[in-house]
C-alpha cells in the first residue's frame, strides 16, 4: 500500500515518521514540508533543547533506524544512571540510583542524524506555516491550502498534480492538522486558525527556559547524574544534567504567580523576547532565592549562549484521542499533535519515536490506509492517555515541592513495536 505522505513538521516526530515510512514500509514518495527556511533546518547546533529516551525510545529509534541509528545515539548522548535531589539546608545531594535504560542527547544532533537518511529532495523548508487545512482533487489526492484557501503545496498544483493521499501531521502542541482531526473538517477559516490551533490545550501555568552549553557540571558532580532543585516555597525547579560529551543541559520551570492585591496572575518574562534580556532576567530570579542550592543551574546560564536559549510554555491537551485521524483517512496525527502532555518525564521525544513506529508498522501490515489508520490509533490512545496522566500528576507534586514522586519506568519501558 502506497500512501505517498506529505508530513507536515520537521522536528524529531516529522523527520522519524519520514525514516520510519521510508524504512519500514518502503514508501519513498514523501514529502517533508517545515517551515523554516533551509539555512535554519540545516543548521545542527545552537539549538537549546535535549532528549531523554527511555529503553521505549531507543527500542522505536532501532524499529525506525535499525540497530545502526540506535547505537550511534547512544554513543552520542550520555547514559543517565540516576536522579540527584539538592534538598534546601542539606550538605549533600539525595542520590536515587535508576537501574532504567535513559540516554540524553541533544535535540539538534538526533533530528541532524534523522534529517541526513532522508534524500535532500524528500524536504520541502519555508513552506508550511500558514496551512489551514486540505482539499481533494478529482483523482483522491490531498493538496494543503492555507488560510486563503490557495494551494501551498504541491508547490505549482497547476503543473505538478498532487500523488499525495495522506498528510501526516507532525506540528506541534499548536497544531493545525489536530484540530481538522478532532472536528473532522478539511478546512479552518481564517478568522478561526488561532483559536483552532490553541482548541483543547491547556496552559498550566509555568514557564521553562532551557540550553545545551558546551560545558560540564564538574568533578564535584556523580557522572551520569541528573540534578534537580525545587525552590521551598514552590513555583521554580533547576534541573542540570549530562547531554553528551562536554555538554550540559539545564532547564528552569518558573510557575506564574498571582497578585495578592489584584488577584491578576504575573507571568515570567511576559512580553520578553531579546535573549540577553531572557538570560539576565532569569539569572535575577534565582538569585532572589538567596541560595546556594541552585548555584549550579547559575553557573550553567552564566556559560550559556543568549542566543541558544529556548524558553516555551508549558502546555498539554485536555484529551488524546479518541481518534487520531480524520474519517476520511487523509490526515493523521503523530508527535505532540497527537499526544501533548507535560515533559515531567521525559517521555515527549520517546512517544513521539514509538507513534512513528507504529504508525509505519500499521501501514505496512493493513490492506488499505483506513484500517491502518485504525489499527494505528488503537494502538496509541490508551497508552498515551495513561502518559499524560501520569506526566500530569508528577508535574503538579513536583512544582509544589514534594519529594516523593512515583516511579513508572517499568511501566514506560514495557512498549516495544513487536
Amino acid at each position: 500500500m502506497q500512501a505517498n505522505p506529505i508530513i507536515v513538521g520537521g522536528g524529531i516526530s516529522g523527520l522519524a515518521t519520514a525514516v520510519a515510512l521510508q524504512n519500514i514500509c518502503n514508501i519513498t514518495s514523501f514529502k517533508v514540508i517545515e517551515k523554516s527556511s533551509k539555512e535554519s533546518f540545516a543548521k545542527d547546533e545552537g539549538i537549546g533543547a535535549g532528549v531523554q529516551l527511555g529503553a521505549n525510545g531507543l527500542r522505536a529509534l532501532r524499529a525506525i533506524g535499525g540497530e545502526e541509528l540506535m547505537e550511534r545515539v547512544i554513543n552520542v548522548g550520555s547514559k543517565l544512571e540516576g536522579n540527584a535531589m539538592i534538598i534546601p539546608g542539606k550538605d549533600t545531594p539525595m542520590l536515587m540510583p535508576d537501574n532504567a535504560e535513559k540516554v540524553f542527547v541533544r535535540w539538534s544532533v538526533l533530528r541532524g542524524m534523522l534529517r541526513n537518511m532522508i534524500p535532500e529532495e524528500n524536504i520541502v523548508t519555508s513552506v508550511g506555516d500558514d496551512v489551514s487545512g486540505y482539499q481533494i482533487t478529482d483523482t483522491g489526492c490531498v493538496e494543503l491550502v492555507n488560510k486563503s484557501g490557495c494551494v501551498v503545496y504541491p508547490l505549482d498544483a497547476e503543473t505538478q498534480p498532487s500523488t499525495h493521499s495522506l498528510i501526516v501531521g507532525a506540528d506541534g502542541v499548536l497544531s493545525t492538522c489536530r484540530y481538522l482531526v478532532q472536528s473532522n473538517l478539511k478546512y479552518i477559516n481564517s478568522d478561526e486558525l488561532k483559536t483552532a490551533r490553541t482548541k483543547g490545550i491547556k496552559d498550566t501555568g509555568r514557564i521553562t527556559i532551557k540550553a545545551v552549553v558546551p560545558k560540564e557540571l564538574g568533578s564535584s558532580f556523580k557522572a551520569g547524574y541528573t540534578y534537580a532543585y525545587f525552590a521551598a516555597n514552590g513555583g521554580i525547579a533547576c534541573f542540570a544534567g549530562p547531554a553528551g560529551m562536554g555538554h550540559t543541559y539545564w532547564a528552569i520551570a518558573i510557575a506564574d504567580e498571582k497578585d495578592k492585591d489584584t488577584e491578576e496572575t504575573r507571568n515570567f518574562l511576559a512580553n520578553v523576547t531579546d535573549l540577553d534580556e531572557v538570560k539576565s532576567s532569569l539569572l535575577s530570579k534565582l538569585a532572589s532565592l538567596e541560595s546556594s542550592d541552585c548555584q549550579f543551574a547559575i553557573d550553567m546560564i552564566q556559560a550559556t549562549n543568549s542566543e541558544t536559549i529556548y524558553t516555551t510554555r508549558s502546555m498539554e491537551a485536555h484529551e488524546i484521542g479518541p481518534h487520531l485521524a480524520t474519517e476520511d483517512g487523509k490526515v493523521v496525527l503523530v508527535g505532540d499533535a497527537a499526544h501533548a502532555m507535560s515533559g515531567s518525564y521525559g517521555q515527549n521525544p520517546s512517544f513521539g519515536l514509538e507513534g512513528a513506529a507504529e504508525l509505519a508498522v500499521s501501514i505496512r501490515d493493513s490492506d488499505c490506509i483506513q484500517s491502518a489508520l485504525k489499527r494505528y490509533s488503537e494502538h496509541r490512545v490508551g497508552r498515551c492517555i495513561e502518559m499524560q496522566k501520569r506526566s500530569a500528576e508528577r508535574a503538579e507534586k513536583a512544582m509544589k515541592g514534594e519529594k516523593n514522586l512515583e516511579d513508572v519506568s517499568k511501566w514506560i519501558s514495557q512498549w516495544d513495536i513487536e
